[in-house]
């Protein structure tokens, strides 16, 4: 590829190609071989996507926030979607921990406590907006038909929703019987990694029972 495109580099300066001209044949020829071993057109909507859902929710965390910059009282009032994610991991986490004996109370809007004082914090980087981000971006890229992909983003987010439900409320029952800590390892960095995981499994799932449809 290397030795292609010297050559296509010193053909065009031969030619006297205009500057702009040059550029967009640069970049074709590039996308051409690079097409061989990945596809570039997925990638590129793929990296376009996962950014704007990534950064539309961290927008709208300033927008639903009354210290944020452009609050708006009528958005965090009606349609705060993050917080209305964060009750169901924190009630639904309530309902396990109870289950397994301890009481436990809500304490809106981030906290789940028991009644000895042990708690559990819940801010926006325990959502999971950056695994589902990944998982739905990498779903509505593809060339399946839009049914196949809201089914499938649907169930990926679920089962994104109830690992997360699933490891505040262990945490919460660690911390209340004063379970050992991994010193190496803090439960952000465990929850990306069965969450990756997950996604890798879903990926591979995906493919294969999709490949027959595109």
């Amino acid at each position: 590829m290397i030795f292609n495109v010297k050559h296509f580099l010193l053909f065009n300066l031969i030619e006297k190609k205009h500057p702009a001209d040059f550029m967009v044949m640069l970049l074709k020829n590039v996308e051409k071989k690079l097409s061989k071993y990945v596809d570039v057109s997925y990638c590129i909507r793929f990296i376009l996507l996962l950014s704007s859902l990534y950064y539309f929710n961290i927008f709208y965390i300033s927008v639903i926030d009354e210290k944020g910059l452009i609050y708006s009282s009528f958005l965090d009032n009606h349609f705060n979607y993050i917080s209305w994610l964060r009750n169901s991991f924190l009630y639904t986490s309530s309902l396990i921990v109870q289950a397994f004996g301890i009481d436990s109370v809500v304490d809106a809007p981030y906290h789940l406590r028991t009644v000895k004082g042990s708690f559990v914090e819940m801010v926006y980087a325990c959502l999971g907006f950056g695994l589902m981000s990944f998982w739905v971006a990498f779903v509505v890229c593809d060339k399946a038909p839009v049914k196949t992909k809201i089914i499938w983003c649907a169930g990926g987010i679920l089962c994104i929703w109830f690992i997360n439900t699933w490891r505040v409320a262990l945490l919460l029952i660690a911390l209340e019987h004063h379970w050992k800590v991994n010193a190496l390892m803090d439960h952000h960095t465990l929850f990306n990694i069965v969450g990756y995981s997950l996604i890798a499994f879903l990926i591979s799932r995906y493919i294969k029972n999709t490949s027959k449809d595109i």
